[in-house]
């Protein structure tokens, strides 16, 4: 069991579970929590895969702990949890916060179809967060940063349809996923033996289409339908496909938007700068998943087209493990202090 003291002037401590603590978006989640001075009382660590005799070991905030395998008993304490494991891990653990009497929010895509369960980007409809919640789901990386561009465009003008097509990296694989990357990539320059376990086939030096890769959660037709729930009374068509890239880090998209006039491209960067997460790309400069890697933020670059005047592209790049799936659960997580839930149960 780990401890951090809270800062002065704050809220009181919460005491935080972290399921699968040492995946990339575990990382991400208490990376976050440290970087925002979220106030952490007591921390327990679970791992739902692979337990070695005694836990495994991991740290939270630098201080080493242990993870072990998940015990409803042991969650007595437990105001707050975040499930970071791979796709679907969560599935097992979705009705012990009601059990538990404590709060869970679900990065691991399990609790996203559920009935009664909200799916909330904190950025855009953080509103749909009940009084009492006991499961709140975290969008597929790909919903979230698409609802936080489409949202801010469609709050201030007049979008009409949209059409995306997203580059996935390696890394939405974990970190099983950047090595065979790595591997693979070698493999191909030394003529060795190429890998194939976690993507079933070559992705380097080539691109394929994300439903001929291993399973990232939910499908593209789930991820566009959770892209329309976020951003609920704005109706309008959006479609996408996936393309798994040989990138290690960073999803990259192309956006195709078209509004019902034609728009410069100043009144439509003035409609996204209102959104502090999407930071305006400007040429010459760092423009691709390399340049942006470990940056904080959507980069958005806005295009025009004299052939579709009423229409815009939207090239964008960013790392889901910086500002995306995890930055959100974290400030899911403020949410819940802000509202004082988290505090009226200690108090119960």
């Amino acid at each position: 069991m780990g401890r951090n003291s809270p800062a002065s002037q704050r809220p009181g401590p919460v005491n935080i579970a972290l399921f699968d603590a040492s995946t990339l978006v575990g990382k991400g989640v208490k990376s976050h929590l440290r970087r925002r001075g979220y106030p952490i009382g007591e921390v327990r660590a679970f791992d739902t895969g692979l337990v070695e005799e005694g836990g495994n070991l991991t740290e939270f905030n630098g201080e080493a702990m242990l993870a072990v395998r998940p015990d409803l008993d042991a969650m007595g304490r437990v105001d707050l949890a975040f499930y970071c494991g791979a796709p679907g891990s969560g599935e097992g653990f979705l009705d012990w916060p009601e059990r538990g009497g404590f709060t869970a929010i679900d990065l691991t895509q399990s609790a996203n179809r559920k009935d009664g369960v909200p799916v909330v980007n904190a950025e855009v409809n953080s509103e749909t967060i009940p009084t009492h919640p006991r499961i709140v789901a975290s969008p597929h990386p790909i919903s979230q940063f698409l609802s936080t561009l489409l949202a801010s465009l469609s709050r201030n003008l007049p979008v009409e349809e949209a059409v995306s097509l997203v580059m996935q990296p390696a890394s939405e694989a974990g970190e099983q996923g950047i090595e065979e990357l790595y591997k693979q990539t070698a493999g191909v320059l030394s003529f060795a033996e190429i890998p194939k376990q976690r993507f079933d086939r070559v992705l380097a030096f080539n691109v394929m289409p994300a439903d001929l890769g291993p399973p990232s959660g939910l499908s593209e037709e789930a991820i566009a339908r959770e892209v329309r729930a976020i951003l609920g009374s704005k109706p309008f068509p959006h479609t996408l496909r996936v393309l798994l890239v040989p990138v290690f880090h960073c999803h990259s998209f192309c956006c195709w938007v078209r509004f019902s006039q034609a728009l410069d491209p100043a009144e439509i960067c003035k409609a996204l700068v209102a959104e502090a997460s999407l930071k305006i790309l400007k040429l010459p400069g760092a423009a691709t998943p390399a340049e942006l890697a470990g940056e904080d933020g959507i980069f958005v670059q806005v295009r025009c087209d004299a052939a579709a005047p009423k229409g815009a592209w939207f090239w964008g790049v960013t790392d889901n493990l910086a500002s995306g799936a995890a930055l959100n659960a974290v400030r899911l997580a403020e949410n819940l202090l802000s509202s004082g839930f988290l505090m009226r149960k200690r108090s119960a």
